[in-house]
């Protein structure tokens, strides 16, 4: 006759089984957790590695504010194309809303923009400029009137000078730290004419800095130097705005 197996050691015995199945679950349950908690630190770590991408505008301001371009004023780029002005009214006084606005129509202000913000320090937008030349310099034929930049200037107590198409005054006035308007005929800026501000001038190289209202990535007028012969074949007159 079989000796019985007392009841206590058969529940030690089942105990310990069950012991042992529940800490293999806790232990699961436990590299689980780990694995998550991995898991979010890494995405946590790449979130912060993460740079947000800039647009062209910023990448450009940027390079200039921390003076990356040789020989160069730190003449803001204003964009007339900037979303946050761009469907603004301006042109033909009662036009086409569409055909008439500041990405159109407007290389002229948010080139007074550029000059205005570089002189005072401080940031000029074209819709400041907007607010004091209204549409009253804009015809429908010629655009927005060169008066414009000889008016400004005296209502706002700078300096002004017309360089008319002469480049030796442009140079002198660009190495004297003086912002210098530019407007161009239809070729290689432009299908209809345009207004930009030259921003810089290297003696070495005979090459000039512009900030062009209109510009893209994709062209990149703005991170470009220009030859002075190459800017003489594209320019109609200058005009200097200074302190």
């Amino acid at each position: 006759m079989k000796k019985k197996t007392p009841v206590w050691l058969l529940s030690l015995g089942i105990l310990t089984i069950v012991f042992g199945f529940f800490s293999m679950y806790i232990n699961d349950c436990l590299a689980k957790q780990a694995e998550v908690a991995l898991e979010q630190q890494k995405k946590q770590e790449l979130a912060k590695k993460k740079v947000v991408k800039k647009t062209y505008l910023e990448e450009v301001n940027d390079k200039i504010s921390a003076n990356q371009f040789k020989n160069r004023m730190e003449i803001p780029l204003v964009l007339q194309t900037d979303k946050r002005w761009k469907d603004t009214y301006y042109g033909v006084e009662d036009g086409d809303p569409i055909q008439n606005t500041l990405e159109i129509n407007g290389c002229a202000i948010a080139s007074l923009a550029m000059v205005s913000s570089y002189l005072d320090k401080k940031e000029e937008t074209p819709l400041d400029i907007l607010k004091w030349s209204g549409n009253r310099f804009f015809s429908k034929d010629q655009g927005t009137s060169w008066s414009i930049f000889g008016m400004y200037a005296e209502e706002h107590n700078y300096l002004f000078a017309d360089l008319e198409d002469n480049m030796e005054l442009v140079k002198a006035h660009l190495m004297k730290g003086h912002p210098v308007i530019i407007s161009v005929k239809p070729g290689y800026f432009t299908e209809i004419g345009h207004i930009m501000v030259l921003s810089g001038y290297n003696e070495e190289t005979n090459t000039f800095w512009l900030n062009n209202p209109s510009d893209t990535k994709k062209k990149s007028h703005t991170v470009k130097e220009f030859k002075e012969e190459f800017l003489k074949q594209e320019a109609i007159r200058y005009w200097a705005i200074y302190k």
